[in-house]
């Protein structure tokens, strides 16, 4: 449950900053100041909230995750400060890490509830359904595998651990000073690595054509033919269930320059594309699963 946000009126000349809050608002005719505070009373003031962010720039590379645990009101504690670097990692992997690094906390405490506040997509999106992906051997309905196995069954065996009534929410970060806060202790995780995320299998990989540091996509197959250099391949499953995770830049052949980064997949039933080499590869027509069909190797695209 979100508490309704504070409003209040008070003389400019009184206002004060809420514990890590932050003030918006306007001068009124009266020369009062009509505030909006957003302060830690958003959430119930009875229960722990801990705040948690994951950082990786450039995505992969080095990551870091920050966490701001702020106790109840009641318990007039100062706020704990958790910071975490890792050497080469992936965003989405920090952001569900410190999600862990949360319910790992949680083991054993006495509170009567407790939120972890994220502003992750990818977490909040998927934590509810993680337990089908697991049942389901980690790939959907189309058989592509789901992303970041090893985190998510870890994410399950801890929740199950935490006997405190506990939620994970999602807020936009950078919104708040404790979001602000955590956000830039995630980042000073990722200057100073320290550790080593053992889980994160990268793969073969060679340098990209783009200047971009963002992730590769999922590519929306459609049936296309297109030309593509390969820079990375990552290998799921073994023997004859294996499937190939192929990250490549698409080939321009009128500005003969190369585009964005995507990753498709590939069986062990197509040609094994080789890091550093071009193809002109063919599609299936499955946006949620993109195939190469087929692969046709052509001479270094320049």
């Amino acid at each position: 449950m979100i508490y309704p946000i504070k409003f209040a009126v008070k003389p400019l000349q009184k206002m004060e900053h809420g514990k890590y809050g932050s003030v918006k608002g306007y001068r009124g005719a009266n020369g009062f100041f009509r505030i909006k505070e957003y302060s830690y009373r958003m959430y119930d003031p009875n229960a722990v909230k801990i705040y948690t962010d994951g950082s990786a720039k450039p995505n992969p590379g080095k990551g870091g995750i920050g966490m701001v645990i702020e106790f109840p009101e009641d318990t007039d504690k100062e706020n704990y400060e958790k910071v975490e670097g890792y050497k080469h990692t992936t965003n989405n992997r920090m952001e569900l890490l410190g999600c862990i690094r949360a319910l790992e906390w949680l083991q054993g405490k006495r509170f009567t509830r407790a939120i972890i506040i994220t502003d992750s997509d990818y977490v909040y999106s998927n934590y509810k359904n993680v337990s089908h992906w697991k049942k389901n051997g980690w790939v959907n309905k189309s058989g592509r595998p789901y992303e970041n196995e090893d985190l998510w069954d870890i994410f399950l065996k801890i929740q199950q651990k935490v006997h405190i009534n506990n939620e994970i929410v999602w807020e936009k970060g950078k919104t708040r000073d404790i979001l602000c806060r955590v956000d830039k202790l995630a980042k000073e995780g990722s200057a100073h690595p320290t550790m080593t995320d053992f889980g994160f299998k990268p793969g073969k990989f060679t340098s990209n054509r783009t200047d971009s540091k963002k992730a590769a996509t999922l590519f929306e197959a459609q049936g296309q033919e297109l030309y593509i250099r390969v820079y990375m391949k990552k290998v799921y499953g073994k023997k004859d269930k294996e499937t190939y995770k192929i990250t490549f830049n698409i080939y321009n052949k009128e500005t003969k320059t190369y585009g964005s980064k995507y990753f498709a997949y590939i069986n062990n039933k197509c040609a094994i594309l080789k890091r550093n080499n071009c193809y002109m590869v063919t599609f299936n027509n499955d946006k949620d699963f993109p195939l190469i069909l087929e692969a046709l190797h052509v001479d270094y695209l320049k």
